[in-house]
């Protein structure tokens, strides 16, 4: 009977206290994913793919004009299902990139400071790769890196892993972006931004353990390198 009424006393109460608390906790849910760092003067301005072309990229020629970097980099991502369809029957749509280097030309941002990654990503993981790789090639050890204001977290994350800590990372969130962790709940979008970028988290810190475990079972280490198969 006691410990009933002991049951009885606390359910309440941890009632109470998630229906005070839930704001906080959603509140530091969204503010968890987003990482702004304070700016400086870098090597490079990175627009990572996966936004369309525009917000991520108008932010890159916002810092470049503000003098934070003398070059911008592009990175790649495979082109969507039912492009290969359209080249087939003559039709050309501008695929991300293209829509990049229009939003350049219109701000004048000169094509002699725009580089590329020729490599075509199909996930963070792949493209923090060979974005790596890219700026190890050209000596660039600082570089400021622009993606969505949820995707931020993330991607600092895997960048810094994929490049060993050997790389500077300046993580700017586009200031175009409307993704609100304040009140992300109460739009559906912004939820299903938070929902995902949590399931993609999870992925990224399971990777190392599954490898682990993947190279333990088969005798020996697994020096692949890990792709989520996502943006």
């Amino acid at each position: 009977m006691g410990r009933l009424i002991r049951w009885l006393i606390v359910f309440p109460l941890l009632g109470l206290l998630l229906y005070v608390g839930h704001p906080f906790l959603l509140r530091a849910m969204g503010r968890y994913l987003i990482t702004e760092d304070r700016l400086q003067k870098a090597g490079v301005i990175a627009v990572l793919a996966g936004d369309g072309g525009v917000a991520r990229t108008l932010e890159a020629v916002r810092l470049y004009q503000d003098g934070y970097a003398p070059r911008i980099v592009l990175t790649h991502q495979l082109l969507p299902p039912g492009y290969e369809a359209l080249a087939r029957l003559g039709i050309t749509v501008p695929e991300e990139r293209d829509i990049q280097w229009m939003v350049l030309k219109a701000m004048r941002i000169p094509t002699t400071v725009v580089l590329q990654v020729d490599e075509r990503a199909d996930s963070t993981e792949s493209e923090m790769v060979y974005l790596t790789r890219f700026l190890k090639k050209h000596r660039i050890e600082t570089v400021i890196l622009v993606t969505n204001r949820s995707h931020s977290t993330r991607a600092s994350k895997i960048l810094a892993r994929a490049s060993g800590g050997k790389i500077t990372i300046i993580s700017r969130p586009t200031r175009y972006d409307t993704f609100d962790p304040e009140g992300w709940w109460h739009s559906r979008a912004d939820a299903k931004e938070v929902l995902s970028e949590y399931e993609k988290l999870l992925n990224y810190l399971v990777q190392p353990v599954s490898a682990g475990l993947t190279g333990w079972l088969k005798g020996g280490s697994d020096s692949s390198v890990p792709v989520e198969a996502t943006f």
